[in-house]
């Protein structure tokens, strides 16, 4: 069975993208997820998306792949992904909340600080050149 798990991702909406868009991926996300066990939030407005997915592992990469290639947002950054000992959002196959663009854009440069100082923490960078450095010893194949 897939662990738990949950991911956090920002994007912005594409042009032309409005309210009635928002409103159509939240009622996609609500007929759909069900059936793939995925649960979570939708936060959206001022031309910004903030999302969190929690379901099995697999079904939720799977979800985040789809939401990637879709048309309706772009520059999404995913801030985290972890495993969870419970659902956080088990009462919901979507919930939604819109806020003002100001508070979405200061939502938005929250997450993508904290993203960033995580990204550049010692223990990932030395994890990373180890990894690295292990793939430079092997003999191309």
């Amino acid at each position: 069975m897939d662990k738990l798990c949950c991911l956090l991702y920002v994007s912005r909406a594409s042009l032309g993208v409005d309210e009635g868009d928002f409103l159509e991926i939240l009622a996609q996300s609500r007929a759909n997820n069900p059936a793939e066990r995925i649960s979570g939030l939708l936060r959206a407005g001022g031309g910004q998306f903030v999302q969190v997915l929690e379901g099995p592992q697999k079904n939720v990469l799977q979800l985040y792949t789809r939401i990637l290639e879709d048309p309706r947002h772009y520059d999404s950054v995913l801030i985290g992904v972890n495993y969870l000992p419970g659902r956080l959002f088990s009462e919901w196959a979507m919930g939604y909340i819109t806020n003002p663009p100001e508070v979405m854009e200061a939502r938005r440069k929250t997450l993508l600080e904290e993203w960033e100082s995580h990204s550049k923490r010692t223990e990932f960078v030395q994890l990373m050149r180890g990894f690295v450095a292990q793939l430079r010893t092997q003999p191309a194949g």
